[in-house]
């Protein structure tokens, strides 16, 4: 890993594949080829310092820290949809269980170098992020999304909520994000896909909230007596957000096979 950086507080991004573990190994080399291109060609695109990341690599994602200066309106706004748009190229000729899928969380937090990667909240803060469950199951309730974005709380309220970015605030949807020892509000965007109507309830997720709800609203979890949740045409916060019905459901998976 090159260019180590000093202490201090810093934009970060982490990335993972939706499958990997799961996955061939031939089919592990392409998607490794592939997302090194990508997140290199994404960063270049949205006009990105990616030479000056500094990044800890695994085979199914990337943690980066990225220099103090790289603008987090940026980062938020036109790396995403530039991922987006590099990931559609990169699976439009292949078959569902060949795609591959990526989970995306930005933070903006302290971390320090230490022996075996990075230390500090800021590093723990973006990896539950990019893992929590929430985040996973956007993922099996939009299967044809190819990426799933999550925004710690502060990076939304100070930047998004602020009007700093082109994406609107009502675009994101917010989440409880529980996580080994980790436990905050933070927000999920998918890029193409209405995040309100995706059931991520049924997907094994902690309970979620649609829309610019103020932080600290009592959030409705599950019964404790195991009776089933009111469905989303029930729930006030999204009929409230909406002005009107919300269907959600799980959209089905079609396994074909690769073009060619």
């Amino acid at each position: 890993m090159a260019g180590r950086v000093a202490m201090g507080r810093r934009p970060l991004v982490s990335v993972d594949a939706k499958g990997y573990g799961s996955a061939t190994g031939r089919r592990q080399v392409a998607w490794q080829v592939g997302l090194t291109d990508m997140l290199a060609a994404s960063a270049e695109a949205a006009g990105l310092r990616r030479a000056e990341w500094d990044c800890q690599q695994g085979g199914d994602g990337e943690l980066a820290v990225l220099p103090a200066d790289e603008p987090e309106n940026v980062l938020i706004d036109d790396f995403p949809r530039e991922l987006a748009d590099q990931l559609a190229d990169f699976n439009e000729d292949r078959r569902d269980d060949a795609r591959l899928r990526l989970r995306l969380a930005i933070h903006h937090g302290v971390v320090e170098p230490a022996a075996n990667g990075y230390a500090g909240a800021g590093a723990v803060v973006v990896s539950r992020l990019v893992d929590a469950p929430a985040t996973r199951a956007a993922q099996v309730a939009a299967p044809r999304a190819d990426l799933v974005v999550i925004l710690s709380n502060p990076v939304f309220v100070d930047t998004v909520a602020q009007g700093h970015t082109a994406l609107r605030p009502g675009r994101f949807r917010r989440v409880v994000v529980t996580n080994k020892e980790f436990s905050e509000d933070a927000w999920l965007y998918v890029p193409g896909f209405d995040v309100h109507q995706l059931d991520l309830d049924r997907t094994g997720s902690p309970t979620a909230e649609a829309g610019e709800k103020a932080p600290g609203k009592p959030r409705n979890r599950k019964p404790a007596d195991g009776s089933p949740r009111r469905t989303p045409r029930n729930r006030a916060d999204i009929v409230n957000v909406f002005k009107g019905t919300v269907n959600a459901g799980v959209i089905g998976v079609h396994n074909g096979d690769v073009h060619g």
